[in-house]
């Protein structure tokens, strides 16, 4: 059983369609989706969530806030972290948990594109089908989980707020 994780406010664009579409086909995938309701317009999306747990073995949600605290508990919960996304600028979750040194896997947009260049902090996917094949393949692969995880620090390191800051002071 791979376990997957999903955490922070529940909002449409994170892409859970992606990996509810490798859940209904891989019931070897399972996936933790934690947070809370972040905007009301979302609660659709909640909707949509609880229905499709109630179908599926493999999917578990919480709707919950989370605590600062929390987000280590559930970042290590999980074999993986997911961020599936439809759309996004920029993650503040992705360099939250990023302290958490979890192999994380990323849909291809420029934002984590850009990290799995430069630092090799997640791997990008452009398919629901190459997503399940890279959870199945980094869960099986510690070699990977090692090379992402240096990644993760290097881009924590290049990123930190002191770095930041120490970047504009010059």
């Amino acid at each position: 059983m791979i376990k997957c994780g999903i955490i922070g406010s529940i909002v449409e664009s994170k892409g859970y369609d992606r990996i509810i579409e490798v859940l209904e086909r891989n019931s070897e995938i399972n996936l933790l989706v934690v947070g809370n309701l972040w905007n009301p317009n979302a609660q659709p999306t909640i909707d949509f969530l609880k229905a499709k747990e109630k179908e599926l073995n493999n999917l578990q949600v919480e709707i919950k806030f989370l605590e600062e605290s929390e987000f280590e508990t559930y970042a290590k919960k999980v074999d993986i972290l997911l961020f599936p996304y439809h759309i996004i600028t920029a993650s503040g979750l992705f360099c939250r948990v990023a302290k958490y040194l979890r192999p994380t896997i990323t849909w291809n947009l420029p934002y984590f594109k850009d990290i799995e260049d430069r630092y090799g902090g997640c791997i990008t996917v452009n398919s629901v089908e190459e997503l399940e094949r890279k959870i199945i393949e980094l869960y099986n692969s510690e070699e990977s989980r090692n090379t992402l995880k240096d990644g993760m620090k290097k881009f924590r390191e290049e990123t930190s707020w002191d770095i930041v800051v120490k970047k504009h002071i010059k």
